[in-house]
């Protein structure tokens, strides 16, 4: 038998023994962490992806039986009622429309309640109004004053225009007089 040195053949730069058939460039132990690795994260991460999937579909059933909403169905039957029951409110409208007095006075006829439809130019009521009468009459009395002065001035105005000796001596009367 030859020496192990003897036993090996000389390829390129390097010399390989001929008689080491399972002796490779890395030794078996880095091989075995290697792919005992590999295994645990396959085994990591298919478990992550296997809690994933299980929380989803718990989580599908929970928001399933959730999304129904239980509602209890009651017939109204007609009763005698137990007691009166009054409660405080307010009741106002959408709309509101103030309404101003033109004029000061009494209601002397009412046509339309508080609420009623009414049309636009619709009389809702006859005001009685004494003060603002009594100015009317007092207003008419003074436009017949001022027509009688009317009359008098276009009187005058029409009469004979007097010489200027004539109204000399018509001044003097009236301050001697």
């Amino acid at each position: 038998m030859l020496s192990q040195t003897e036993d090996r053949k000389p390829i390129g730069a390097e010399t390989l023994p001929l008689n080491d058939v399972g002796a490779g460039k890395y030794p078996r132990k880095p091989r075995l962490v290697l792919v005992i690795a590999l295994i645990v994260v396959v085994a990591l991460l298919a478990s992550g992806i296997w809690s994933r999937v299980r929380a989803r579909t718990t989580l599908k059933a929970e928001t399933a039986q959730v999304a129904l909403t239980a509602v209890s169905v009651v017939s109204p039957k007609q009763t005698a009622p137990a007691e009166e029951i009054i409660l405080p409110g307010n009741v106002q409208p959408f709309i509101t429309s103030p309404i101003y007095a033109r004029t000061n006075g009494y209601l002397r006829k009412w046509y339309a309640d508080i609420g009623a439809h009414v049309k636009q130019g619709q009389l809702l009521a006859v005001i009685e109004t004494p003060e603002v009468d009594q100015q009317l009459e007092q207003s008419l009395s003074n436009l017949n004053t001022a027509k009688a002065n009317l009359a008098l001035a276009e009187i005058t105005k029409n009469r004979e225009p007097l010489s200027g000796t004539a109204q000399i001596e018509c001044c003097r009367e009236a301050r001697c007089g």
